[in-house]
């Protein structure tokens, strides 16, 4: 058996808990029965829904992040690190052995639901109540392994100890999959455009929710074989961003009623390129901001690419590098395909300006991560980028000093030509202080050994 399995298994079960469980839940069902005029009926079936919410969701996701949190506050986690366990036999021994007890409870209230729910659904089908438990398996799969990720990212960041953003994040993932799964079986039967494919609404987000199950599961794997010093390329993040560009592509041209317009051979390209433009960008920002941003790892690619040592090079680069390399293709097919419209309050789309951006805020965050003190990184980042997108701007365009908003953010230019100057010249400017910073703190590193 899977060590880490075990062990979690020998944690989470005793005879107190096997008995205490059903009992909990056998009473809460048993009050149900009584307030409800002495019926099992769709408010029993309510009641197990919200009970598997709570002991799933709720207490599941806190106990696949704790069960990260717990190595380093008992100081077992190095030796985790050292010892001859696998990242996969690590990565589903954690993912579904802390959990383990949670869904030995969530069985009970699934099985309650069944029971009560197959008759005051749909009397003549019982597909509704069978997809709301699939929903309902999936929604704690996928809280769990975004769990789990969210502690690892905060081990990354050495944030062991302060967990509230984890926790926050993972709770706007409960509340989000618990009013999907909950309205899953309300939903009325219709169906989606998928490219060519028409496929049923639910199956279609009951597929999304598996796959994304896995992509989640795949993630922890490989975040894990980083922490056991395992060397990898990225291959998988480049199948995983290709992933969310095809199926972001298909919804765009599925989305299409009219018919043939998106199928021409130049608008599904623009819209593909619009696709990979927009998913990097995501992907980017999200990585630069949650993951560690150590100044040693560019000396190290920097030694690599003197070297010529490409493999180590390539096993070595960031993620959000990858993403962002995924940006300036689509940037450049953009500039010649879409049209530079305004969209709304001046603003404008343009493709390499935007790009720009996107550069200076990656430096940006690593000025503030290369710093002496990098703890606060992460809210002077984005309390930085609000200032330089929103409030500035804001307080220029209102006060009439249209030339003045565009210097902050050059997409308020109404000449792409000036854009891309004033996007330049900040990346430039970014980009001076960020290298004047990084050759600082690598000095102080180096006289500290």
């Amino acid at each position: 058996m899977n060590p880490e399995f075990q062990r979690n298994l020998y944690l989470e079960f005793s005879f107190a808990r096997l008995i205490g469980m059903p009992l909990f839940l056998l009473f809460i069902f048993a009050l149900s029965y009584l307030i409800n005029e002495h019926k099992f009926d769709e408010e029993t079936a309510a009641v197990a829904i919200w009970l598997y919410v709570f002991i799933v969701l709720f207490w599941g996701a806190r106990q696949a992040a704790e069960s990260i949190f717990d190595e380093l506050r008992n100081h077992t986690w190095d030796i985790q690190k050292t010892s001859a366990i696998s990242p996969w036999s690590l990565t589903w021994g954690k993912l579904f052995g802390s959990t383990l007890f949670n869904w030995y409870g969530g069985f009970f209230c699934l099985l309650v639901y069944a029971a009560t729910a197959t008759e005051t659904d749909l009397p003549q089908s019982s597909a509704p109540v069978f997809i709301t438990i699939c929903y309902a398996i999936g929604s704690g799969l996928l809280v769990h392994s975004l769990s789990l990720l969210a502690g690892l990212f905060a081990l990354r960041k050495k944030q062991t100890f302060n967990s509230s953003f984890s926790y926050l994040f993972v709770l706007f993932v409960v509340i989000y999959m618990s009013g999907m799964m909950i309205s899953a079986k309300n939903d009325s039967l219709n169906t989606l455009n998928w490219y060519s494919f028409v496929i049923d609404s639910q199956a279609f987000g009951l597929i999304s929710l598996f796959l994304a199950c896995g992509w989640s599961i795949v993630g922890i794997y490989r975040l894990l074989a980083q922490e056991l010093q395992i060397r990898t390329l990225p291959w998988i993040w480049l199948l995983f961003c290709g992933f969310l560009i095809v199926y972001s592509h298909g919804l765009i041209i599925g989305s299409d009623h009219k018919g043939h317009e998106f199928h021409q051979n130049f608008a599904s390209s623009t819209f593909l390129m619009f696709a990979t433009f927009a998913i990097g960008s995501c992907l980017t920002y999200g990585l630069i901001l949650i993951d560690e941003n150590n100044p040693m790892l560019i000396r190290r690619l920097w030694l690599y690419a003197r070297q010529e040592n490409w493999l180590r090079f390539f096993e070595e680069i960031p993620c959000w590098f990858v993403s962002l390399l995924l940006v300036l293709p689509a940037s450049l097919y953009l500039s010649i395909s879409f049209p530079f419209a305004e969209t709304s309050e001046k603003l404008h789309f343009y493709p390499i300006s935007a790009f720009l951006l996107m550069v200076r805020d990656v430096a940006l965050v690593l000025f503030f991560n290369y710093a002496p003190n990098p703890k606060r990184a992460l809210g002077l980042s984005v309390l930085y980028l609000t200032f330089l997108y929103w409030i500035i701007p804001a307080i220029f365009i209102e006060a009439g000093a249209d030339l003045l908003a565009a210097l902050f953010l050059p997409l308020f230019s109404e000449n792409i030509g000036l854009s891309i100057i004033l996007a330049g010249g900040q990346v430039a400017l970014i980009g001076y202080l960020l290298f004047n910073r990084w050759q600082k703190t690598i000095n102080q590193l180096q006289n500290d050994i």
